[in-house]
């Protein structure tokens, strides 16, 4: 007979709060005697069990309650006899119910080793197949996060290696705009797939399709390759082909048994015998746009066997087109641009030689004219009279201005070839437009104008030639001169800033127009238009002025307000204070 203490918790020392704990535990918890079977503690919810009647630890006699509750006895003897622990057994139910409590039983043993009480566990097995259910539903959740935290770490990584790829690209596509080896390093390019390889097609100016080199990865596939090469177009119709690359905006995947359209794609059947041959798994067509303009294709081929491009390959090769297309455009561009340079350097080169030829024939004739007008004048031929006199003095006016307007061609065709010397020393701004404004004193006073010389520094020294420098000053006043209506002003100044010295020309004339302010420095170009109001000169001086100043590390510029007048500035490196420090005189190349 089994006894059933619930009230004897005396007989198990529990520590306070550690009984608290199990007595409201959710689950039923209990300590039984192991060789009588009696109940050393309970806590509440394995009493409530036992008040219930849906479980007994010992058999009973009472066939009634047998059929109604399942019994540990079974499994509280096995833990004795065994002295094992047991997890999770299956109480065995009442007859014809379903199993619906579960069981584990520790042995605790005392100082001879012998099981003397036994720590029960009641679990109701709904509950732990809900917990497992839970604990499967977390797993496999888990087990989804670490796979999509995979995938995503592989798209991370594929994205990572396509844009270093890119990258890659870029920067063989710019190491040169030489068209030739911008589709050379074309030509190499592919795909990041294993065994991948490419076929470049590209549009030439006159219209006509021409395929670069083919470049397969094995070697021993390499001379089929180079019959795609050759051999393409096979068709008779090329403009058919034309248009039909022209008519190319968005990728194309063809696979082998894509029919007509793979015939397209190889361009003819003798094409796609020799693709077939190589092998191929399927074509991917790449147009090389670029300011809406077909520039040619790339068609990327993968192996024989490989599954056809993914969306992410066909994206990455419409990113390499791309790329293709702008460097073949840039390329394209740099080439016309450095032919028309040459062509515009040839004719400057013709134009200056063809200059300095005119000049100097035209300077022996007006030499002659001009000897003899002075011989004539000198009486050499008989008596001249007064009337002859005067025409003789036009003749010679006007010979010396043509021979002035040859000499300021020679000098631009002389500065444009780098033929003009310069001897560097210590120049006085202030002295030389002294020289120069004597030399255009009587010029001025003709048409009534009023040269002012504006108060400033008197030691205002420059590095450069002496010569070129009043040259300069003498092309700025005469422009003044020219431009400033009779009873004008004109005021020239110095002055040093830090290691640069300055020399001004104002004048109160028409102004110059803002859109014709760069113009004015162009070689042949005057400020006013036509036969009628036309200035004297070819137009020469303040190209010629500005180009030397360049050539001595200076400069000249122009501000001007229409209406008001205008203001040229020749700027000038500074002259040092010691003669020790001055750099040596040289010859200097004239820059424009």
């Amino acid at each position: 007979m089994i006894q059933h203490a619930p009230d004897r918790t005396e007989l198990l020392t529990i520590d306070a709060s550690v009984g608290k704990h199990l007595a409201l535990a959710p689950v039923a918890f209990a300590v039984i005697e192991a060789d009588t079977h009696a109940i050393l503690y309970a806590n509440a919810q394995f009493r409530l069990l036992l008040a219930t009647e849906q479980i007994r630890v010992g058999e009973s006699g009472d066939d009634g309650r047998r059929a109604r509750t399942a019994t540990l006895a079974p499994l509280l003897d096995d833990a004795v006899r065994s002295g094992r622990t047991i997890r999770d057994a299956i109480l065995e139910p009442p007859h014809g119910a379903a199993a619906k409590w579960s069981c584990s039983i520790w042995p605790v043993a005392d100082a001879t080793d012998r099981s003397r009480r036994l720590v029960v566990e009641v679990r109701d097995v709904g509950l732990i197949e809900s917990v497992k259910e839970r604990q499967r539903a977390i797993a496999q959740e888990l087990l989804l996060g670490a796979l999509r935290a995979q995938d995503a770490a592989g798209d991370a990584a594929s994205a990572g290696d396509r844009a270093r790829f890119l990258a890659q690209a870029s920067r063989d596509l710019s190491l040169s705009l030489d068209e030739s080896s911008t589709r050379e390093t074309m030509r190499h390019l592919t795909l990041p797939r294993p065994g991948a390889w490419c076929i470049v097609d590209v549009v030439e100016s006159n219209s006509a399709i021409h395929r670069l080199a083919v470049i397969h990865p094995d070697p021993s596939k390499q001379p089929l390759a180079r019959l795609l090469e050759e051999q393409w177009p096979s068709t008779s119709d090329k403009s058919a082909d034309v248009a039909a690359l022209r008519s190319m905006r968005q990728p194309t995947v063809v696979t082998e048994d894509s029919g007509a359209a793979l015939v397209r794609a190889a361009h003819g059947e003798a094409n796609l015998r020799i693709l077939r041959e190589i092998g191929f798994g399927s074509l991917l067509t790449v147009p090389l746009i670029v300011r809406g303009r077909v520039q040619g294709a790339i068609t990327f081929v993968s192996p024989q066997g490989d599954p056809p491009f993914s969306s992410d390959e066909i994206g990455f090769a419409a990113d390499l087109g791309a790329r293709c297309a702008m460097a073949l455009d840039n390329a394209r561009l740099y080439h016309e641009a450095d032919v028309l340079r040459l062509a515009a350097e040839a004719a400057s080169r013709a134009k200056g030689e063809f200059l300095g030829m005119i000049s100097h024939e035209l300077r022996t004739p007006l030499n002659a004219i001009g000897g003899f007008a002075e011989l004539l004048e000198m009486g050499i031929e008989g008596p001249v009279t007064e009337k002859q006199r005067t025409a003789l003095a036009r003749i010679k006016a006007n010979q010396e201005h043509l021979l002035t307007l040859i000499t300021e061609i020679l000098n631009f065709v002389r500065i444009e070839g780098g033929g003009m010397a310069y001897h560097l020393g210590r120049v006085s701004l202030p002295q030389a437009f002294a020289d120069v404004s004597a030399m255009l004193s009587g010029a001025a006073e003709e048409k009534k104008l009023t040269l002012v010389t504006a108060p400033g520094e008197t030691d205002v020294t420059a590095w450069a030639d002496a010569d070129r420098v009043r040259q300069i000053l003498l092309n700025l006043l005469m422009n003044a001169v020219k431009y400033t209506p009779p009873g004008g002003t004109i005021t020239v100044s110095c002055a040093a800033v830090d290691d640069t010295v300055v020399a001004r020309v104002a004048d109160t004339g028409p102004g110059i127009e803002p859109k014709r302010m760069q113009s004015i420095f162009e070689p042949f170009v005057q400020l006013t238009a036509g036969l009628i109001d036309r200035q004297g000169g070819v137009g020469l001086g303040l190209p010629i002025s500005r180009d030397l100043a360049r050539a001595m590390k200076g400069d000249v510029t122009a501000e001007s307000t229409v209406g008001r007048g205008s203001r040229f500035t020749l700027s000038l490196p500074r002259a040092p204070q010691a003669a020790s420090e001055a750099p040596t005189a040289g010859r200097a190349k004239a820059t424009g």
